[in-house]
């Protein structure tokens, strides 16, 4: 008979999925983890994770990142959500897509520092996928209360056909009772429920999700998501659509993966969300010219640019009151062409060498021991619960040494790399600020870490009134647009 907890003897047949295989295209992983803050300092950790288990939506919980946005690493591409750029970094959360799903975004909202959302269709399926990080018992009552509300609004915006996929850190026991949520949990799990596990199970009830964690067997120590010390829970979930049940193949913990954090990675497989998707390989962009503009800095190349635009507009330009766009083709052709023929053009290739970073080969390597250390620890921990020793004996005691020496040696090693690259850039900057101000800006964007998110706050009217309706906002746009364009157009005639 099962019992609830299932129990260390306990093994479940699950298998890693070769993604060499015909399985690739048609099963899928998502995954979640609390990395517990300093994502600048575990990106690359928590992307070779995601690449290692060939993932496809990972949530990145607690990230403590300030701002909104997308971010690209590598073929990965990240969407997060925190708090404001003058507020003090903390909550936090963000997906990172792989490459095949990032192609079926549709839509995506960042809530709050604590929700985000990404509408996606795979293959035939419609997913509206929910990135949660729920505030501890500790907080106000007030605040929780919020929370959940805010939750509840964001899922009325689902649609009917829509599956809906919630995961994160819900700080929330949900326990193993299951009268009346028989349809919402399983009978795996811890027997402990708070607050916030009543409120999780009200939001799966109404809306016909199931916490898919409790619903497989496994060893205990592949349940708890938590662990500190002596004590441990099971808060993080991955919570599906109830349509969604039979494709689910597997939701359980993985204690190898560890960066610096003393949650776990917890890891779904879903079956035939792929079915009848047609893979598009990537087609090799052509190369794009650039136009050197830098030489631009030159007084002789600029006097000449000035003589040769001059005399082309006064060939080839006539003025049409009435016909805007076509005014602003001959002075944008007569721009280009006159820019190509003075300062010449470079091809864009994709750059074969890696940006600049701190995250070389040596970094990699001490991950890498570090990640070592922590699996023989495991291992050993392991051995003496099997053995019947509770307690730590010398040998466990000298492994643990050696994994918190490593962990201390990998803070180091990534501390000077980023040091050295900050001295880098600080160089750069010196250099460039002269001789080449393109390059030097664009570092300085760089090191901001601006986003790829260049959506503008507000548009003013004429009367500096601050204009919402998207009409209002169109309108106002061609107008400013139109009377700078005439005098542009105006200017370079009379020059």
């Amino acid at each position: 008979m099962d019992q609830p907890g299932g129990g260390d003897a306990v093994r479940n047949p699950s298998r890693r999925v070769s993604r060499r295989s015909e399985k690739w295209a048609v099963e899928t992983r998502i995954a979640t983890m609390n990395i517990c803050g300093g994502l600048d300092g575990k990106i690359d950790e928590v992307c070779e994770v995601f690449n290692t288990r060939g993932m496809d939506l990972l949530c990145v919980n607690e990230s403590k990142r300030k701002g909104r946005g997308i971010t690209t690493h590598g073929t990965l591409t990240a969407y997060w959500s925190g708090v404001p750029e003058s507020e003090h970094g903390c909550q936090g959360v963000g997906i990172v897509l792989s490459e095949r799903w990032n192609n079926c975004v549709k839509e995506y909202e960042c809530v709050s520092p604590r929700l985000i959302w990404i509408r996606l269709k795979v293959g035939l399926t419609r997913l509206f996928v929910l990135g949660v990080y729920a505030p501890n018992t500790s907080k106000s009552a007030q605040e929780i209360d919020e929370f959940w509300k805010s939750m509840n609004v964001v899922l009325d915006e689902c649609d009917e056909n829509e599956r809906v996929i919630m995961l994160g850190d819900f700080n929330s026991w949900v326990g193993v009772q299951r009268d009346g949520y028989e349809s919402v949990l399983g009978k795996f799990g811890d027997v402990r429920v708070n607050e916030n596990g009543r409120y999780l199970l009200d939001v799966c009830l109404e809306r016909n999700l199931i916490v898919s964690n409790s619903m497989f067997r496994h060893k205990e120590i592949h349940m708890y998501t938590w662990q500190r010390q002596n004590e441990r829970s099971i808060i993080d979930f991955v919570i599906v659509d109830e349509r969604l049940r039979v494709n689910v193949a597997d939701t359980r913990v993985y204690r190898g993966v560890n960066v610096g954090t003393d949650h776990f990675l917890v890891e779904s497989r879903i079956r035939g969300l792929f079915n009848y998707w047609r893979h598009r390989p990537r087609v090799s962009a052509t190369n794009l010219e650039r136009i050197k503009v830098e030489k631009l800095q030159d007084d002789v190349v600029s006097e000449e640019y000035r003589r040769s635009l001059k005399d082309n507009l006064e060939s080839t330009i006539v003025l049409d009151e009435n016909d805007l766009e076509e005014n602003w083709k001959r002075l944008k052709d007569s721009l280009v062409n006159t820019a190509v023929k003075v300062c010449g053009v470079n091809k864009r290739k994709k750059s074969g060498k890696r940006e600049l970073t701190w995250w070389d080969d040596e970094c990699k390597n001490v991950v890498n021991e570090k990640k070592m250390a922590w699996l023989d620890f495991l291992s050993k921990k392991a051995n003496n619960r099997m053995q019947g020793n509770q307690g730590m004996d010398d040998e466990m005691k000298k492994i643990r040494e050696k994994y918190v020496l490593l962990k201390k040696k990998v803070k180091e090693v990534i501390e000077r790399k980023k040091k050295a690259l900050k001295d880098e850039y600080d160089r750069k900057f010196s250099d460039n600020f002269r001789a080449n101000i393109k390059l030097f800006w664009k570092l300085v964007r760089k090191a901001r870490g601006k986003s790829e998110n260049t959506n503008l706050d507000v548009i003013r009217d004429e009367n500096g009134d601050v204009l919402k309706d998207e009409n209002k906002v169109l309108k106002r746009w061609k107008e400013y647009l139109k009377v700078c364009l005439n005098a542009q157009i105006v200017g370079l005639v009379v020059m």
